[in-house]
């Protein structure tokens, strides 16, 4: 049994991680920042604390005797105001400011571990190859601070302990909203999908992410990404909504409509086969779930 402190405990992804950390027999404080989330969290299970992530006291204080600190707070902006840079700002906070001061925490509350989120979408297109953690990646504005989280996690590991950072692909989930934005464009006849369609979109299922996030609580420290098992491409994702939505194809996003989107939505249109071997040979965790099989759960 693991004391562990997690952010981000009402997300999509933290939603789920709780109730399974709660199941393995760990002690869980979760950080929430309303009555009705804190609510949410007692009923699954763990014990919710306020906390403002950007005060380093405040986060100090939280971390006090925890074996373990998982950090998922985010806040991305959906749709078309992710390409403007001032919609990032939040999210940029909690992977520099938030990000520091739970890593400071960890490190002088003893932790042993130290799990933190961050993205695949940085990896430069590799067309058809494989994608590992040694691949180069290529950065935006609203991306870039993912570098300063994982440089958090590594300063855990400086000390000597286990920081441990996720590389997630793009998530998949009903309750998901930029999911819901996708299906919301395909049930009006659009792809949902940037970049070209032989390109390779990766996606994790939620389920299978937040089993991930706690089976990281007993890897080596280190970078892992976080994929479905066999990626595919844009063009099947599209060719399968459509035949799910009774349409005969779906168009795609006009390129100039594309290029307005800026270097996210370049970023977004990178041809990305994520490989997670180096998460499954470090622990008992393998994804399960081919997300191309999981629209019909949207329909």
């Amino acid at each position: 049994m693991k004391k562990i402190l997690v952010t981000g405990a009402t997300g999509v992804i933290g939603r789920r991680v709780v109730p399974a950390l709660v199941k393995a027999g760990h002690q869980v404080t979760a950080v929430a920042r309303t009555p009705e989330k804190a609510a949410a969290l007692t009923k699954a299970g763990a014990d919710p604390v306020t906390v403002d992530l950007f005060n380093a006291d405040d986060v100090a204080s939280a971390a006090a005797g925890r074996d373990a600190i998982i950090h998922l707070a985010t806040n991305i902006p959906l749709g078309i105001s992710a390409a403007r840079p001032s919609a990032w700002k939040t999210n940029d906070r909690l992977r520099t400011e938030a990000a520091n001061n739970l890593a400071s925490a960890a490190i002088d509350a003893g932790a042993a571990t130290y799990v933190g989120e961050s993205i695949a979408f940085p990896y430069l297109d590799s067309g058809a190859a494989w994608i590992d953690e040694t691949q180069p990646c290529g950065y935006h504005s609203g991306s870039q601070t993912s570098v300063d989280a994982e440089a958090a996690a590594q300063r855990v590991t400086d000390h000597g302990a286990a920081g441990v950072m996720l590389r997630f692909a793009m998530f998949h989930a009903v309750d998901s909203g930029h999911i819901g934005t996708f299906m919301s464009m395909a049930k009006r006849g659009i792809s949902p999908f940037f970049g070209g369609p032989d390109g390779y979109q990766s996606f994790i299922d939620a389920d299978d992410a937040a089993r991930a996030v706690a089976s990281a609580l007993d890897v080596p420290a280190g970078i892992y990404n976080v994929a479905e098992p066999n990626p595919t491409t844009r063009a099947a994702h599209a060719a399968e909504l459509a035949s799910l939505l009774n349409k005969k194809k779906l168009r795609s996003i006009p390129t100039l409509l594309q290029k307005a989107g800026g270097k996210p939505v370049t970023e977004l249109g990178r041809s990305q086969r994520i490989s997670s071997r180096k998460l499954q040979e470090a622990s008992s965790w393998e994804p399960r779930v081919d997300v191309i099989t999981r629209w019909k759960d949207l329909t």
